[in-house]
């Protein structure tokens, strides 16, 4: 771990990002499987109350950060409440394309970052095309695209998380080790409210895989989102210093 940068919280980033939702899981609905690393879902189902609520797969590419440039893919089933009262979203799977991001995401906010290799290649007729593999394959894993919708695509309207106070919310599990250097354990439960502001427009999603699926159900859930997402530019991330428990 010597040679991977350390940056504690807060950070400021800029980046653009797509956000591809998902129809609400049931309370008590089984998780798809992918859903989260092998080794990490015991702690991914445990505490609190699943409460189901809209899913949703972000895809980021980072211009700055305090790691330097990264790409991230995200999957979140839903939020969750505990008995203190609180209600968040939990990330259980996620991936960037650099290693600094992955120690410092899990030690400073419990986020349950793997390493992986993206590329984000243009398309015709405006079309972006996302594919995210693991190291050493050359199969990827997530497949989707984007493409513009005539008229709605061309409006862009600024936007702001702040509006949602605490609904956007993430309160994540202490995380096991994983077995890379940069997949570093955890040992207290982390709560956020992350902060974006941007300007957004509507897009079209298509995926990759067969049967409308954007994972191959292994390294990545093979869900199946709606036909149309949103697309962020010039986008201001804030993400803050955690509020730490022992237990939730």
């Amino acid at each position: 771990m010597s040679e991977i940068q350390v940056a504690p919280a807060p950070w400021k980033l800029t980046c653009r990002s797509w956000i591809f939702l998902l129809s609400p899981l049931s309370k008590s609905a089984s998780f798809p499987a992918g859903f989260s690393a092998p080794n990490e879902a015991d702690i991914m189902t445990t505490g609190g109350e699943f409460i189901g609520g809209p899913g949703q797969i972000q895809l980021v590419s980072y211009t700055d950060s305090p790691v330097g440039p990264y790409d991230e893919l995200i999957y979140v089933p839903g939020r969750w409440k505990y008995a203190n009262g609180n209600v968040g979203f939990r990330i259980t799977r996620i991936y960037v394309s650099s290693k600094e991001s992955t120690a410092n995401g899990r030690r400073n906010w419990n986020i349950p970052k793997q390493v992986a290799d993206f590329d984000y290649s243009p398309g015709t007729n405006g079309t972006t095309n996302f594919s995210v593999t693991l190291p050493g394959s050359s199969t990827p894993f997530f497949k989707a695209s984007i493409k513009p919708i005539p008229i709605l695509s061309s409006i862009s309207i600024p936007a702001t998380t702040t509006i949602l106070g605490s609904y956007s919310k993430l309160i994540q599990p202490p995380l096991p080790a994983g077995d890379k250097p940069e997949e570093v354990s955890t040992t207290q439960w982390a709560e956020l409210v992350p902060i974006m502001k941007g300007s957004v427009r509507m897009v079209s999603v298509v995926p990759g895989f067969e049967g409308g699926k954007v994972g191959d159900s292994i390294a990545f859930p093979a869900v199946q989102p709606w036909g149309v997402g949103t697309a962020m530019e010039g986008v201001d991330v804030d993400f803050g210093v955690s509020t730490f428990y022992d237990s939730l």
